[in-house]
């Protein structure tokens, strides 16, 4: 399946800002390569990042331009009733 992996683009982003900015200012320290792109991706996915690849027409959904999978059944629990207060 083709998509994009929104955890490794974004890990990515984070890699150029600490390699331009942040380990020069280190004593160019190789900070990124070592250890904190592994700390990077583990915060991400913790943040609710999704590992899995996403496609265009998971993120069309996401966004509203597409509506719900027609393939995907929700069943929704139902809803516990208030208790009836007697007179």
């Amino acid at each position: 399946m083709n998509g994009l992996r929104l955890d490794l683009l974004l890990a990515e982003c984070v890699g150029t800002v600490v390699k331009q900015v942040v380990e020069p200012r280190c004593g160019n320290a190789p900070i990124w390569d070592s250890g904190a792109r592994e700390v990077a991706l583990e915060k991400l996915h913790e943040l609710g990042v999704p590992k899995d690849p996403l496609t265009l027409v998971d993120i069309a959904r996401h966004v509203g331009f597409l509506g719900p999978d027609p393939t995907v059944i929700v069943v929704n629990p139902p809803r516990k009733r208030g208790r009836s207060r007697g007179v």
